[in-house]
């Protein structure tokens, strides 16, 4: 078991509850949540719009308070000691916090002076990200002009200029093409595992969600399952076949274990019994899905919920 002194982040019974303006109570968007967080870990929080995952994340960057329940962000109450965390956070939100008539150059550098970083340290660090994250030769042109993808991508540079010990991302690949996102991704993982800080990134992305150390799956402001991709998807063992609830005896006549989904089933066993329900199910010319376990499967039996097509 991870020791405080060795977590990132400690949450406890953490409660968030918001009051529609004639002041009645709406709903929980956090019920109960505890996590530990070990340092230098990526994390995955990941479930559909309304999950909890963003106002758990504001919370992390200091930007809401629980209701209930404690928190403690890298040794700090953040109730009490909001500034400490802050000092040594990273922030990438779904819209970039860059200046469109700032070039890249200019954003950094502007950054690291409100940091209170040394000029000759910014220059250094300027110089070690752009490099870093391919923006080399863009790094005086206005962000206003650029991509998507280089937005992004700045933005993220930004976010690590004063080197933070906690990186925070709340669906950062909003709006970009797959091949963007990939590349995003593919830029985190790299910077993750050669700076040893510590990740927190929401999704709703399945694909994004797999590099993860550790996912935490969140469906209606509580924790539904957490582990790793590997672990997760492991209680379905090698292979499933999912269906619709009419394919139910076919399922159950080849001895497959059956968990339900909305309008879904998903059925998993031996890997003999895998293969003749495929064949049963081919005859009886039903539609069907056969391959490895995702995190979707898991998502959909955990929470009742879907993950894939999800838009936040």
């Amino acid at each position: 078991m991870t020791s405080e002194a060795e977590s990132a982040i400690t949450l406890q019974d953490v409660c968030r509850s918001y009051r529609q303006d004639a002041g009645t109570e709406r709903g929980r968007a956090l019920d109960g949540v505890s996590l530990t967080v070990p340092t230098g870990s990526w994390v995955s929080l990941l479930g559909p719009n309304g999950s909890g995952k963003s106002t758990l994340l504001r919370i992390l960057a200091t930007l809401d308070r629980q209701d209930e329940g404690t928190v403690t962000i890298l040794g700090h109450d953040p109730r009490g000691d909001a500034a400490a965390v802050r000092g040594r956070l990273g922030v990438v939100f779904q819209q970039p916090g860059l200046d469109a008539l700032l070039s890249v150059r200019e954003n950094l550098a502007l950054e690291g002076a409100l940091g209170g970083l040394r000029r000759s340290l910014v220059r250094e660090r300027i110089d070690e990200l752009v490099e870093v994250l391919d923006l080399k030769e863009r790094v005086d042109q206005r962000v206003g002009t650029l991509s998507g993808g280089l937005a992004r991508r700045t933005d993220l540079a930004r976010a690590l200029m004063r080197s933070p010990d906690l990186l925070l991302l709340d669906e950062p690949t909003t709006g970009l093409d797959p091949e963007s996102r990939r590349a995003f991704i593919d830029l985190l993982r790299d910077r993750a595992s050669t700076t040893g800080m510590t990740l927190v990134m929401t999704t709703h992305l399945m694909t994004e969600a797999e590099p993860a150390d550790l996912v935490v799956m969140l469906g209606m402001g509580r924790i539904v399952a957490s582990g790793s991709p590997s672990e997760l998807c492991s209680r379905f063992g090698d292979h499933v076949v999912v269906v619709e609830p009419a394919a139910r005896e076919i399922l159950s006549a080849h001895g497959l274990s059956v968990e339900e989904g909305p309008d879904t089933l998903i059925g998993f066993g031996e890997a003999e019994d895998v293969r003749a329900t495929v064949d049963a199910l081919v005859a009886a010319g039903a539609t069907f899905r056969h391959g490895r376990p995702t995190l979707d499967d898991v998502y959909l039996v955990r929470s009742g919920q879907r993950l894939a097509g999800v838009t936040s």
